[in-house]
């Protein structure tokens, strides 16, 4: 049986957009490529996906954007997992049935810490780990991709103050080794503030604790699928033109190539 997590950079999914001056512009769907590759994984015509948006505290027009993407685009049946807010959440028997009964969980965006407490506080952290080892299909997008791997960046955090000494990693799910870094391609080479975390900064971080990484762009992937040796194939998947992953060494990147490299 093969494992597989899919870890999105970031992009849209084709909403739109309303200006002040009520124009209205349907914005790029940047995974479109991604997205395909991960339904045909599931060797299913109408895949069922099970969307956790606790990233961003389980906003219902995000879910509306997704389950119009997946199901026109794709065909799907997606299903909200409510976890926030305690009147919508469903028992834990529910929940993992819910989970266990998924093609493909999908994550989304938000903030990657907001996330993780949810999860612990409702116990899906561990269904999550227990649906990846049964072959159920783990993806996500921007904080639904860092939540795979061993670590994330507390730059959206209260104990982040703008300044590289308060930059550091937290602890994701860690099913995957290395720290996760997404929309790389619309960070600054040089910087840091509250507001703004560059490339550099990030790379002395991993540095200063001795790890490495992962930097991806928007409309590009970071597919890991673990064979019956436990054996990691990594591989890059592009929907964006020009996307691309990085590895994240001391001091340096290194474009992962599209063929396949063992980890």
């Amino acid at each position: 049986m093969t494992k597989t997590i899919i870890a999105i950079g970031g992009g849209s999914y084709g909403q739109i957009k309303t200006y002040p001056d009520g124009r209205r512009v349907q914005k790029t769907k940047d995974s479109i490529e991604i997205d395909k590759k991960m339904i045909k994984l599931t060797g299913k015509e109408h895949p069922k996906i099970v969307f956790i948006g606790a990233a961003h505290g389980d906003d219902e027009s995000r879910f509306l954007v997704i389950q119009k993407y997946f199901s026109e685009d794709f065909g799907c049946e997606v299903e909200n997992l409510h976890l926030v807010d305690d009147s919508k959440r469903p028992d834990a028997d529910k929940i993992k049935k819910i989970i266990f009964g998924a093609d493909i969980v999908y994550v989304g965006g938000g903030n990657v810490t907001q996330l993780m407490n949810t999860l612990k506080k409702t116990g899906v952290d561990n269904l999550l780990i227990q649906a990846y080892n049964r072959g159920i299909i783990m993806a996500g997008n921007s904080a639904g991709g860092c939540v795979w791997f061993e670590y994330y960046g507390n730059d959206e955090d209260e104990d982040f103050d703008g300044t590289i000494d308060t930059l550091k990693t937290k602890k994701a799910l860690g099913l995957l080794r290395g720290y996760f870094e997404p929309h790389w391609n619309t960070k600054s080479q040089d910087g840091i503030d509250k507001e703004s975390v560059s490339k550099n900064a990030v790379q002395r971080m991993l540095a200063r604790e001795s790890k490495f990484g992962y930097g991806v762009d928007e409309g590009a992937a970071i597919m890991v699928q673990t064979d019956d040796n436990n054996v990691q194939t990594l591989s890059e998947i592009i929907s964006k033109p020009g996307a691309k992953i990085y590895k994240l060494l001391p001091q340096n990147q290194q474009h992962i190539i599209p063929s396949k490299v063992r980890e």
